[in-house]
């Protein structure tokens, strides 16, 4: 484009002043509108994200059989020792912190009975709790753990449900991991209430307790390890998977596991249709200022023709008009759309 060309496209950009900035304030409106609309899908999914990555961890380490077959959770396909593998992903850079966790089906009673309501029975260590989960943040009666191996921490629903209270005796009745029946008993110390999350519905107690109600000594069903970030989960991932340690075991990233992977394609899917909706908009006032700019030159265009201007001089105008006034609102509108 010669410089010629671009001063007649300036110029005529400034012909009709009021139809251009009609024209580039559609633009600026629809990026504007459009960089605040992904940041509003970003942050809500990316704090869904950080949820869910706080229960389940950046990384996970199973059994590749429990893995296979978790909807069942089966038990017997468990880490049977998981001191050497948590020392030896400790060892590795970008790990902040790594938990064992044990998690199995109980009913739950408060007294001597057994009773009818189910729970998530969730075995870990303080740091977990109180760390990944906020525990303590959530806790709307009663007291947090203080060390004692009987004391157990129940969701709101849990309680409701049993009518238990704080300084309770619950009885929860689950099994070992070849099948066979495991009561124990433990003091409710502490309700948790999230507003009727999954969390609601869960019993927390200490790891050593959970192992001893499934008779896995120094194991647990899966080890959550924490990373600086999603990102970074996603890189030590890789990093863990090919430590010699960990070779016999399934290494899963959280963007692998479900519902995470799902979640991540409708979230871009979502992305997407926002995208081409504002595009669209804005190409729309775009193509509808340039058709009615060329229209109204006409005669103009036929001179210029007569005067020697090439056809691609003539299309070159034309764009430049456009670009001009497609830059200048885009670059507008996403100052104004990050702006605070």
């Amino acid at each position: 484009m010669t410089r010629s060309t671009v001063r007649l496209a300036a110029r005529n950009t400034l012909r009709r002043k009021a139809r251009t900035f009609f024209t580039a304030g559609m633009v600026v409106f629809s990026v504007a509108v459009l960089m605040v609309a992904l940041t509003w899908v970003g942050g809500l999914f990316g704090s869904i994200l950080t949820s869910i990555t706080a229960v389940g961890g950046h990384v996970r380490i199973v059994d590749p059989d429990f893995a296979a077959r978790e909807e069942m959770m089966p038990l017997y396909e468990n880490l049977e020792v998981t001191a050497p593998l948590v020392a030896a992903i400790e060892r590795q850079p970008g790990v902040v912190s790594v938990e064992p966790r044990l998690v199995t089906g109980v009913t739950v009673t408060k007294g001597e009975e057994i009773g009818e309501v189910f729970a998530m029975a969730v075995g870990a260590n303080d740091r977990y709790f109180r760390e990944q989960l906020r525990g303590k943040e959530k806790l709307a009666a009663g007291e947090w753990f203080s060390g004692g191996p009987d004391e157990l921490v129940a969701g709101a629903k849990i309680a409701e449900r049993t009518g238990a209270k704080v300084g309770d005796e619950l009885v929860l009745l689950g099994a070992t991991q070849d099948g066979s029946l495991s009561p124990i008993k433990g003091k409710l110390v502490g309700i948790i209430s999230t507003g009727g999350g999954m969390l609601d519905q869960q019993i927390w107690m200490p790891l050593d307790k959970a192992r001893w109600l499934v008779d896995i000594p120094e194991g647990a069903t899966e080890l959550l390890v924490f990373a600086e970030g999603l990102e970074g989960g996603k890189a030590l991932a890789t990093r863990l998977q090919t430590l010699p340690e960990l070779g016999a075991y399934a290494v899963q990233s959280w963007h692998e596991r479900e519902p995470l992977k799902s979640m991540t394609a409708v979230a871009m899917g979502i992305q997407g249709v926002i995208v081409l909706t504002f595009v669209f908009l804005a190409a729309l006032g775009i193509w509808n200022t340039m058709t009615m700019s060329v229209l109204e030159r006409t005669h103009e265009i036929g001179v210029l023709r007569a005067m020697g201007m090439s056809r691609l001089a003539v299309v070159g105008l034309c764009v430049g008009e456009a670009l001009s006034i497609a830059v200048a609102g885009g670059g507008f509108g996403v100052l104004l759309g990050v702006g605070p």
